[in-house]
């Protein structure tokens, strides 16, 4: 339970702090995407407004209201030396003139057919290939100006900014996780020495208890030797056996809980170790007038504690006979799907809420305290077939399609 807990905090805070600096390294793109692109129109709109040329002016502010968190200047009077653009001028359908002076790559067959690729597009601002183009239009005149912004510097440098801020943001969480891991660890070491003292005072009190309990038994057989039997003496008797039962039930949940990594498994034969545990509850099923069915698939194999497996049977076979209904049924099963075995132990009765059944595994839990008291119940025994299961690495849970019946399913 302690690892289990532990993973789920070592994911939490790992999960946390990934989500931390992920958000905060996509802002950081975001806002270099942003900063770019504002730049770029910006430089686009001056050459546009300086009939295809750049001036070589600082310039702070180009649109009146733009975003400058950092307080530089969006164009410096060294931007005209160090950016490459080529203008394509037109009037009405004809071209009038192509300006490749400010680039080295483009000739002037290629910035024509850059300038009829956007021909027909809206005027305003866009990207053909690796240029960012504000083509300007004059409805009145007809005259028009495109604008081409070699925009491949700042893609390649946007590309690698994402790459290595992700690519630290994964090492640096890495890095991180040992740190959580102990951190962790140490934050549950409360926790662990607070189990570990509840496991340590059960297992003590059920030892102190056994000496009592087997002195007032021997008391009570004697006053039934010397006095008779009477009711008395018979409840004295009945109730220290529940107290016995109880404090082994304890016990061996203790065990379970102790041992959790101590179990040996070797593999044996479950179909036969299924049938030779249910086999015995037959008879008192039988006496009840219970319909006991059983279909276990011959020589089926598993690796695990033989003990454990068929006190686990024990218990739901146990449990199916205590609280099954007056002629009702009780089906036990054993098959495999793929590489799981799945055990069924399934009962009517009387009517169950399904809302209780998650807490039916629950230590001291009883969905019918007046049932159980009937019976004999003490709400642990369906806890140490939950302690058998997950220490064979299983899964166990309980249904109720209809409210009038139980399925216990375990799968191993």
């Amino acid at each position: 339970m302690l690892k289990k807990l532990q993973r789920k905090f070592v994911a939490i805070a790992i999960l946390a702090l990934f989500t931390v600096v992920f958000v905060e390294l996509f802002a950081v793109n975001v806002v270099n995407v942003y900063q770019r692109d504002s730049d770029s129109k910006s430089i686009l709109y001056l050459i546009a407004q300086n009939d295809g040329v750049l001036p070589n002016t600082a310039v702070d502010d180009v649109f009146g209201a733009g975003w400058n968190p950092f307080g530089r200047s969006q164009i410096t009077v060294e931007t005209p030396y160090s950016t490459r653009y080529f203008v394509v001028k037109l009037q009405g359908n004809t071209v009038t003139d192509i300006s490749t002076k400010n680039i080295a790559s483009v000739s002037d067959r290629t910035a024509f057919e850059y300038a009829a690729k956007i021909y027909g597009e809206e005027p305003g601002y866009g990207f053909v290939d690796i240029y960012r183009y504000y083509y300007v239009k004059d409805s009145s005149t007809g005259n028009a100006i495109m604008v081409f912004l070699d925009f491949e510097r700042e893609l390649e440098e946007t590309f690698t900014l994402a790459m290595i801020s992700f690519l630290v943001g994964v090492i640096f969480v890495v890095l991180l996780s040992f740190p959580v891991y102990l951190m962790t660890r140490s934050a549950l070491s409360p926790v662990r020495r607070s189990i570990a003292q509840q496991k340590q005072f059960i297992t003590d009190a059920s030892h102190e208890l056994k000496t009592p309990l087997a002195i007032i038994s021997a008391d009570a057989d004697v006053l039934e030797m010397c006095g008779g039997e009477n009711e008395w003496v018979s409840s004295i008797k009945s109730q220290t056996a529940r107290l016995n039962t109880l404090v082994r039930n304890l016990v061996s949940l203790s065990k379970l809980d102790e041992t959790a990594n101590e179990a040996e498994h070797i593999e044996f034969n479950i179909s036969e170790a299924v049938l030779d545990t249910a086999l015995n509850f037959e008879p008192m099923a039988k006496s009840k007038n219970l319909r006991f069915t059983l279909d276990v698939t011959p020589n089926l194999t598993i690796k695990g504690n033989e003990g454990e497996i068929r006190q686990l049977v024990s218990l739901l076979c146990d449990n199916a006979l205590k609280y099954t209904d007056d002629d009702g049924e009780i089906r036990i099963s054993l098959y495999k799907s793929g590489k799981t075995l799945t055990l069924d132990a399934y009962n009517t009765c009387e009517s169950i809420d399904k809302e209780k059944l998650p807490h039916l595994f629950d230590r001291f839990y009883r969905a019918d305290p007046a049932r159980a008291r009937e019976t004999g119940g003490y709400g642990i025994g369906l806890s140490i077939a939950k302690a058998i299961v997950d220490r064979h690495k299983g899964k166990i849970s309980a249904s109720s399609p209809d409210g009038k019946s139980v399925l216990f399913r375990v799968l191993l």
